[in-house]
């Protein structure tokens, strides 16, 4: 398992006019550190050589307090964030007197202006590489006896490989480029998709996506496939002959380049960045070369001198925020939950996080046939802090932030069932306002209110948020209906459909 190390610099203070350091997180796996401010920055990095250790200055950026060292372990011993001064936040990566780094293969890119990755180069001594992900196979087969464990490996090249299919329910026609992201056009019917995100042989990002019961068409060429667009390397699209077909597609991230959430609508798959508008997607980042201290000039870690500024490769720059038209409206979706953490668990084992991603995706899908932009915090069964899903609004520069939960309350009280519609901020009060009342509308349940809270995700993001918890897992009325796929489309409606009441209303 890889580890990941983080310090979350934020809290309960008030707000200050300053712009201030978020988070930070080193990933023991990927020898990568990331971090994130409140407002645009400049990173200035050196490298020290006695003791070993990596400068990180960031310019106009103060933190909210002092943090001490922080054990990581392998190449990177410790972080520590202080203030180097009045308008300059520090953080100080000490190195392993063992591991040898070449200052030319370290990278600096933003994401976005003030979401930025440092990337080390990999450490003398490797954790073992992930495995790929399985072939794609029917779930009504064993793997035994499937005979998707013949299949090959994943390609780590752009092309096209055609092979033999008899039949298939779904033909997958190309990749088409939008403002937004990808579409993958499908005639047929939905497959069933299998998502993985894993590494090649020279440790390229790579989204690989099955479709299971599909088929290409003999025309789809490399040449018809997007080049070099939204960070995105190359693609390779690849048939196998297995019981039902299956086609899988694969991604080749460039570094700069964002994860991608995968969604299922009508008429296709929709391809779109996580945390970003596609055309703010830098370019491939360069190699940052870092300046070297000789021992004279180096003094001690707790009194280092100011680091010199060096040339990271630029952040994409953030528009000036305006008053969306209906054509700029970003809705996005916060699936509550997720992965390591089940949510509330109630009758009969119903998980929480599961029922939320499932109404997430029909309101996701609904929004988008309407022609409104769609993020999605999370779009699988993956583990997700707090501050993270307010990032993804914010640099996403959302219209409208809606967090989607189911309730608990005592296994010992089935009969409490109902809707309940939480808001923070005025802005945020009409929101819930509306989308409670179409909700109630159109799904018969018991109305539980509109209610203001404190919840993280309505404090902390900046436009107006509603948490809906569309009924209770532990309610002997509303745990049957949330079990049910057929209501979970019916309420994943209803929320799009409140969504839009208030877009139309004007907001």
């Amino acid at each position: 398992m890889v580890s990941i190390a983080g310090v979350c610099l934020f809290g309960g203070l008030p707000a200050k006019a300053t712009a201030r350091l978020q988070t930070w997180e080193f990933d023991t796996g990927q020898n990568r550190f990331m971090f994130t401010t409140d407002s645009s920055v400049q990173p200035q990095v050196s490298l020290l050589p006695h003791p070993k250790r990596l400068v990180i200055d960031l310019p106009g950026i103060v933190t909210d307090e002092a943090v001490g060292n922080q054990f990581i372990g392998g190449a990177v011993t410790a972080v520590r964030v202080m203030q180097a001064d009045a308008r300059t936040t520090r953080m100080v990566l000490e190195l392993d007197p063992s591991y040898s780094l070449d200052p030319h293969q370290v990278k600096v890119w933003g994401m976005t202006s003030h979401q930025w990755v440092v990337q080390l180069p990999s450490a003398i001594q490797t954790a073992a590489p992930k495995a790929s992900p399985p072939p794609p196979s029917s779930p009504s087969r064993s793997s035994a006896a499937d005979p998707a464990s013949a299949l090959p490996p994943l390609l780590s090249r752009n092309q096209v490989t055609h092979a033999p299919v008899s039949r298939s329910a779904t033909v997958v026609q190309g990749v088409q480029v939008t403002q937004e992201g990808f579409f993958v056009p499908m005639q047929g019917a939905a497959p069933q998709i299998q998502v993985y995100r894993t590494r090649n042989e020279q440790q390229v990002r790579q989204l690989v996506i099955d479709l299971l019961d599909a088929a290409i068409p003999q025309g789809l060429s490399p040449q018809s496939l997007p080049q070099g667009r939204y960070g995105i390397h190359h693609w390779a699209v690849t048939q196998f002959s297995t019981n039902p077909p299956a086609v899988r597609l694969i991604l080749n991230l460039d570094a700069a380049s964002p994860d991608w959430q995968v969604s299922l609508v009508s008429g296709g798959i929709w391809l779109t960045p996580v945390g970003m508008p596609a055309s703010q997607i830098a370019t491939a980042p360069t190699t940052v070369v870092l300046p070297m201290f000789n021992s004279a000039q180096t003094q001690p870690a707790q009194a280092a001198p100011p680091p010199a500024a060096i040339a990271a490769s630029p952040a994409p720059q953030q528009p000036a925020p305006t008053q969306p038209s209906r054509d700029r409206i970003v809705v996005m979706l916060d699936p509550g939950h997720g992965g390591a953490d089940p949510g509330a668990v109630g009758i009969g084992g119903l998980r929480e996080k599961d029922v939320v991603l499932a109404v997430s995706h029909h309101t996701a899908n609904a929004l988008r046939a309407q022609g409104i932009a769609v993020q999605m915090t999370r779009q699988s069964d993956q583990t997700l802090d707090l501050q993270p899903r307010v990032d993804m609004a914010e640099s996403a520069n959302a219209t409208i932030f809606v967090s989607i939960h189911a309730n608990a309350i005592s296994m010992q009280r089935p009969e409490v069932n109902g809707l309940e519609t939480y808001y923070f901020s005025d802005a945020g009060h009409r929101l819930a306002s509306v989308l409670h009342r179409r909700v109630l509308g159109t799904v018969p349940m018991n109305d539980r209110g509109v209610k203001q809270a404190r919840f993280f995700v309505l404090r902390r993001t900046s436009m107006p948020a509603a948490l809906i918890e569309i009924g209770f897992v532990t309610g002997a009325t509303d745990a049957p209906k949330l079990r049910d796929p057929q209501w979970q489309a019916q309420m994943g409606q209803a929320i799009a459909q409140g969504i839009l009441d208030y877009i139309q209303s004007g907001r």
